[in-house]
């Protein structure tokens, strides 16, 4: 009777190390790998995936579990179908558990952002004693069994449902529940029974800054016959060109804080650590676990137009300054040869107000009917300058009335730069070229002034101004009723 409660200890030992998570794997960064849970969840990430486990829990316990685990997912045809292998090492002192599967899943995509999956898995598992590791004072009290491991084919099922950023799932692993037997050098059969289980699990993605960071709330919870119901409940935030950080609360077993670093676009080292809270938390030390994480690259049909676009807004972006550039240069050169054509044109105006045409009028006479010039002309024996032979020293007039301008239109009665229509007769890159018109036109009897455009920080030296185009026209074109001889345009003040 005593030797067989040792070996019954020995195989209860194996489920013992996990008796907050029953006898599947114990796992802190299962949010990368969900298919390992429910294999419906199989080829949703996105992309190809090869994902690296190691955990050691309870570091101050000799023989402790440790797990090590190899975990690759993708999918086929437009993600409609996943795919997932997946296998595994569980240690617990001198009894070790391994395992291989291989998951299907097909997703139907019901509406636009709904889609329900379907997956089944298929592996082999293997039971194994280290018999050679058995110690005890009591040698008498070992007993060895005839075959120290055996395999057993099992099943896993699952199904999911996706409904925009929110995703429900269903799996029951171990399916079959196989019962392993192993058979003592007495030929006492011991049976060690893998109990079916039944896991449930929830999350949605809150979003933030597009697609970039995600903020996930998480919910599992795991169940089998004769063992205690464990409840997840977590978060997870991950910002997708740093890491992620995260946080979850384990039900009578432990409090986890993870946290993840993106050293390259592809690769993810991630870590986790657990603070025991139950009952032996003091005498069983800390728990430690390590993710490395390679992404291939993506075959979601929605991540590649994302990042399509991502490559074309950056080359429009990049396209758009070069041609701004060009076009800035381009609009310098044609402001500076505006300018200096705008110049040559003042500069020949101004040359020909300081000559008097031959046939012209003389002050003395003031003959219109000789060709009088349009410009005014200051006689030299009367201070006060006269223009075709009027004294009034007003030449803006009308020319239907032949009356003079409305004070109002007038340049010392205008606020420069002030909206409306203005009668020009000079515009200058240089304010002083501006004035030195305005002094000459004022030597001559005109009235005139300057403002500058704020748009293009050129002067503009007019004569008159209007509150509507058709006056402003009417002045142009009868060239100041003949009193300047000039080109002479409208800019429009708005």
């Amino acid at each position: 009777m005593k030797k067989r409660y040792i070996i019954t200890a020995l195989l209860v030992l194996a489920g013992f190390s996990k008796i907050s998570a029953q006898q599947l794997p114990l796992y802190s960064n299962y949010y990368f790998t969900p298919f390992i849970y429910n294999p419906s969840q199989s080829g949703t990430s996105g992309s190809t995936e090869l994902n690296l486990l190691h955990r050691r829990q309870w570091t101050d316990v000799q023989g402790s579990p440790e797990t090590s685990a190899l975990a690759i997912n993708g999918s086929l045809n437009e993600q409609k179908v996943g795919w997932s292998l997946y296998a595994f090492r569980d240690v617990t002192d001198i009894v070790s558990r391994t395992g291989i599967y291989g998951n299907y899943a097909y997703h139907l995509k019901l509406a636009d952002k709904t889609t329900l999956s379907f997956g089944l898995g298929a592996g082999y598992l293997n039971n194994a004693i280290d018999q050679s590791a058995i110690r005890s004072k009591e040698v008498e009290s070992i007993i060895t069994v005839t075959t120290d491991n055996r395999g057993n084919f099992d099943l896993n099922t699952g199904a999911s449902l996706k409904l925009a950023d929110f995703t429900l799932g269903v799996a029951i692993p171990q399916l079959l529940s196989p019962t392993i037997e192993y058979t003592q050098n007495t030929d006492l059969p011991i049976n060690y029974s893998l109990i079916r289980h039944y896991v449930i699990n929830a999350t949605y993605d809150f979003r933030f800054k597009g697609q970039d960071n995600i903020l996930t709330p998480i919910v599992m919870i795991k169940a089998a016959e004769n063992v205690p119901v464990q409840l997840d409940l977590g978060a997870m935030f991950n910002l997708k060109d740093y890491g992620y950080v995260g946080a979850m609360y384990r039900s009578d077993y432990a409090v986890t804080a993870n946290i993840g670093l993106n050293l390259t676009q592809e690769l993810t080292l991630g870590y986790s650590y657990d603070f025991s809270t139950n009952t032996f938390a003091s005498s069983l030390g800390t728990s430690h676990e390590f993710m490395l994480r390679y992404r291939f690259g993506s075959d979601k049909k929605l991540d590649r137009v994302i990042n399509d676009q991502k490559k074309l807004k950056t080359s429009q972006r990049k396209l758009r300054k070069e041609i701004e550039e060009e076009m800035d240069d381009r609009m310098k050169e044609k402001l500076e040869d505006m300018e200096k054509e705008l110049q040559k044109k003042i500069d020949e105006a101004n040359e020909k107000l300081e000559k008097i045409p031959d046939g012209g009028y003389t002050p003395t006479t003031g003959d219109p009917s000789r060709g009088t010039p349009p410009n005014r002309v200051a006689d030299p024996d009367n201070p006060d300058p006269i223009v075709n032979g009027d004294p009034n020293p007003v030449v803006n007039r009308n020319p239907t009335t032949g009356q003079p301008y409305d004070p109002s239109t007038q340049p010392q009665n205008v606020q420069p730069g002030s909206k409306g229509y203005y009668v020009v007769a000079g515009v200058f890159g240089s304010q002083a070229n501006a004035q030195k018109l305005v002094n000459k036109l004022g030597g001559q009897g005109m009235s005139a002034s300057y403002f500058q455009d704020k748009g293009n920080l050129f002067h503009y030296v007019y004569l008159l101004k209007f509150n509507t185009y058709q006056q402003a026209e009417a002045a142009k074109n009868s060239k100041m009723n003949g009193s300047y001889s000039g080109d002479l345009w409208i800019k429009i003040v708005e």
